[in-house]
């Protein structure tokens, strides 16, 4: 069972660009993290079983994304 900070992780993952500005600032106001702390914890998500249960789509972009970036 993901933790309530990792359920926020990732919705806010899922929908963040309905949030005004730019992303490292919505990361801050929505989470109250940084955008470093974010991506680490976001990194380790995508590994995690209970998060791909609880937000598939979400973790398959992810992942593609990390992929496509770094080979």
């Amino acid at each position: 069972m993901l933790a309530a900070e990792d359920r926020a992780i990732l919705d806010f993952e899922q929908g963040w660009w309905t949030q005004p500005g730019p992303k490292d600032q919505a990361i801050e106001f929505s989470l109250g993290l940084t955008s470093a702390r974010y991506y680490d914890r976001l990194r380790e998500l995508i590994a995690d079983p209970a998060a791909m249960s609880y937000d598939p789509l979400t973790v398959r972009r992810v992942r593609t994304m990390i992929e496509t970036v770094v080979p």
